[in-house]
């Protein structure tokens, strides 16, 4: 299943069972793996993640899977869907085929027809990207040193609002649709006294991954404008015995 890797699926099921066996399934057989346990937590995590496949049962306590998958279209419309349903639910699902759903399965669900569906929607994924690869292809490879400056400048200035200071270094990864920001001395005076202990490393760690978070929405708009696209804070990783921190984000 080559056509997964680098994929992230978001897989919606509220029975825990199914759930635990299919997830075990999917890890061995794609990119990155999300869970949710309801059409509300389905809509927030493809919120955070971006996922480029959702699979999500039909039928949920609270929120339907159609309910979700219409919500989650409205915010992503270019995501796959794979609906899996009852037999008793399969008119439901042809009936609701324009909200954007990809495919359907009967449960219990045969595991060689799911792979061969996921698979169709991976390769549509890819053959889409071939001709955009978002902000990052084409035309726009040119005016990366322009971008990686306006990026540069934009953290800079979010960073020295907040802070008073900005970083010693910053280096910027481009990949397919993320972008990682490597930030090196950004900690401040503090941060540093603090971090000299080792059993405070944590404390520190933890902080500056809460601070990334309060700056999300900033970064994100500040990114975006920069980017001709949007952008969305995926991870923080924080080293503060290197004074490294690692931001993740997807660009969509």
């Amino acid at each position: 299943m080559n056509e997964l890797i680098g994929k992230r699926l978001l897989y919606v099921e509220d029975d825990e069972a199914t759930r635990d066996v299919m997830a075990r399934f999917l890890r061995n057989r794609a990119g990155k793996i999300y869970l949710a346990a309801s059409g509300e937590e389905g809509i927030e995590k493809s919120r955070e993640i971006r996922p480029h496949i959702v699979i999500a049962d039909l039928i949920m306590p609270g929120i339907s899977g159609l309910e979700m998958i219409k919500a989650i279209k409205e915010d992503q419309k270019d995501c796959r869907v794979l609906i899996t349903s009852t037999i008793s639910e399969v008119n439901t699902v042809i009936n609701a085929m324009d909200i954007g759903i990809d495919y359907y399965i009967i449960k219990p669900i045969d595991t060689e027809e799911l792979v061969i569906k996921l698979e169709k929607m991976a390769r549509t994924i890819d053959e889409s990207h071939k001709g955009h690869k978002n902000c990052l292809m084409m035309d726009q490879q040119s005016r990366l040193g322009v971008i990686e400056e306006g990026i540069r400048r934009e953290f800079i200035r979010i960073m020295k609002s907040r802070l008073g200071k900005g970083p010693q270094d910053m280096k910027l990864l481009f990949f397919e649709d993320t972008m990682e920001i490597i930030v090196v001395d950004a900690y401040t005076s503090m941060e540093k006294t603090i971090a000299e202990n080792r059993k405070n490393q944590t404390v520190v760690e933890q902080y500056r991954k809460v601070y990334y978070e309060s700056i999300a929405k900033e970064l994100e708009e500040s990114i975006g404008i920069v980017l001709g696209a949007s952008a969305r804070l995926l991870s923080v990783r924080a080293d503060s015995q290197k004074k490294m921190d690692k931001i993740l984000l997807t660009i969509f």
